[in-house]
């Protein structure tokens, strides 16, 4: 997982379910991200077992998946209501925080989401994700502790993941 904040790498942002939450705030509005890298690897047929190839016979590059939730602020408020399902975005100015919450059990909870200041809409998707959709499933199971998905967030691919908290 990554998303690199205001880095070439926050560029090609998919967004989808582009929503004001009134009870929250009338000063954000939400929003879907998905984020895409390449994994070094050739992307595989997986009936096959045999490297897919494009157009030109080039392999292609397998790439993993990321979700986020984002939330549109401030200079962004505005030209985030008029984003559509499947619109990519790359993120000029943001950060991102984390929110502690307690289940109805007593279980902690920690949600790491993206705010946005500032965004442009991409101008193409030339080396950005490629047309075929994971499922959220497939996704969710990627995500093993809070720690791995605040540090990938961050950019910190250094720090050793796994370990969780």
């Amino acid at each position: 997982m990554s998303l690199n904040i205001g880095d070439k790498n926050s560029r090609y942002v998919f967004v989808s379910n582009v929503t004001m939450r009134f009870a929250f705030s009338e000063k954000v509005l939400f929003a879907d991200l998905r984020t895409s890298r390449k994994t070094g690897n050739m992307k595989v047929n997986k009936e096959t077992g045999e490297i897919i190839n494009d157009e030109h016979g080039n392999p292609v590059p397998e790439r993993a998946y990321s979700r986020w939730e984002g939330r549109f602020v401030g200079n962004a408020f505005e030209p985030a209501k008029a984003l559509s399902n499947g619109q990519y975005i790359d993120i000029v100015n943001g950060w991102l925080e984390k929110e502690e919450s307690t289940g109805k059990h007593g279980q902690k909870y920690t949600n790491v989401f993206a705010v946005i200041s500032d965004f442009t809409l991409s101008d193409s998707i030339d080396g950005g994700e490629d047309d075929e959709l994971p499922s959220v499933e497939s996704i969710e199971g990627n995500i093993k502790s809070v720690g791995d998905a605040y540090r990938s967030l961050n950019g910190d691919e250094n720090t050793p993941t796994g370990g969780g908290r």
